[in-house]
């Protein structure tokens, strides 16, 4: 399954208001760790069906939803449930550190 990539403009009805638990990449262009985070989090998008995976580019689509959440650093996920952030994870890490923290807090 794609990473939806999002908006400032659609970030609402894309997460808030999805009633689906919903995993959101803050990521750049120029940023080497979220481009390596970026296939590990498609392969376990397609194990996990019932979350949505989106994507925020922070510098030109996301400037005011990346202000909102205070990031300071990139990449960063975030799992949202029910509107409300549930955990967030900071920095590139394996495959098997995210599954399994996906798996925790999903």
């Amino acid at each position: 399954m794609a990473i939806k990539k999002i908006s400032d403009e659609n970030y609402k009805s894309e997460v808030l208001d999805n009633p689906k638990t919903t995993v959101i990449k803050f990521q750049a262009d120029f940023c080497g760790p979220c481009h390596a985070l970026t296939p590990i989090v498609e392969k376990i998008s397609d194990e996990m069906p019932e979350v949505k995976f989106v994507s925020m580019e922070i510098d030109k689509d996301g400037v005011n939803t990346a202000t909102e959440f205070g990031i300071r650093s990139i990449p960063q996920l975030y799992v949202i449930k029910n509107g409300k952030v549930i955990s967030q994870k900071a920095g590139a890490s394996d495959y098997d550190t995210i599954k399994k923290w996906l798996t925790e807090n999903v």
